[in-house]
């Protein structure tokens, strides 16, 4: 891997914090960089895994040698408790809610809201129903819904789900036991990520009996974010790191690579 001298995963943050765990010294002999430890879905795959957002991240850690990172793939919901605590440094893909803003650190812009323009990506959500149902959307509200919509817990589109006037449903332990309720009746219909919905038209039988309405819902930005108490000790680091991953969003590698993967047919499409 083009960049295994910089980017390692360890086993738990908790493990690595007790035993005072370091990262190799940079080349030459300087004096190592800080340490940025990024947690991420475990459902991504491992730190050098192909999914888009692991690229980017991978791009931004070898534009900046002289720091030290390490990648942790776990469980969404213990991702966010990790660094809404500091024991994580930094989120890998996370949409903005004022009630994660309360414990993490998000680029703002002039106005205070979440800067768009420093993103890592964007994407909507698309959703699922058995075939025939009559379930739809708007784009913001559901239509001839019966049931409550499956959402992935810990994710917020469970607080898109709600405004827009649905029951959510997060007790599943992965995408698969989802759609197996929605299947035999247990749902009104599910929420899955643009890449997700991607990558499950590719697997055989995965969507056997179900289909997706045509809108794509809810689509926003996700980001690089930070503990506070990360961003309170390294605040021109943060700035860095967020400029960083907005510039290599843009370059054609990663902007082809999340195109295709976000299902789009037009590798110009931005992301």
């Amino acid at each position: 891997m083009r960049v295994a001298l910089r980017l390692f995963a360890v086993l738990a943050f908790g493990l690595a914090a007790a035993a005072g765990a370091t990262a190799p010294a940079t080349s030459g002999g300087a004096m190592p960089g800080p340490l940025v430890r990024v947690c991420y879905n475990d459902q991504l795959g491992p730190p050098d895994g192909g999914h888009f957002s692991l690229q980017l991240m991978r791009a931004v850690v070898a534009a900046k040698p002289a720091l030290r990172f390490e990648l942790q793939p776990l469980p969404w919901v213990r991702c966010l408790i990790l660094a809404s605590r500091g024991d994580a440094d930094a989120i890998l893909g996370a949409s903005f809610t004022p009630e994660r803003a309360l414990d993490l650190v998000y680029p703002r812009d002039a106005q205070g809201r979440a800067d768009e323009s420093r993103r890592l990506f964007a994407q909507g959500y698309r959703l699922l129903r058995r075939q025939g149902d009559a379930l739809d959307t708007d784009g913001q509200r559901f239509i001839n819904l019966v049931g409550p919509i499956g959402v992935e817990r810990g994710h917020s589109s469970a607080s898109f789900a709600r405004a827009g006037g649905a029951d959510t449903d997060d007790n599943h332990p992965d995408v698969t036991a989802m759609l197996a309720k929605l299947r035999n009746g247990r749902l009104g219909g599910a929420m899955v990520a643009e890449p997700q919905y991607a990558s499950l038209r590719q697997q055989a039988g995965a969507l056997d009996g179900l289909e997706a309405a045509p809108s794509v819902l809810q689509p926003r930005g996700y980001f690089l974010v930070f503990s506070a108490s990360f961003a309170q000790r390294e605040p021109t680091l943060v700035e860095q790191l967020w400029n960083e991953a907005a510039r290599q969003r843009e370059t054609p590698h990663i902007r082809r690579e999340t195109a295709l993967q976000q299902g789009s047919n037009s590798e110009g499409d931005r992301p």
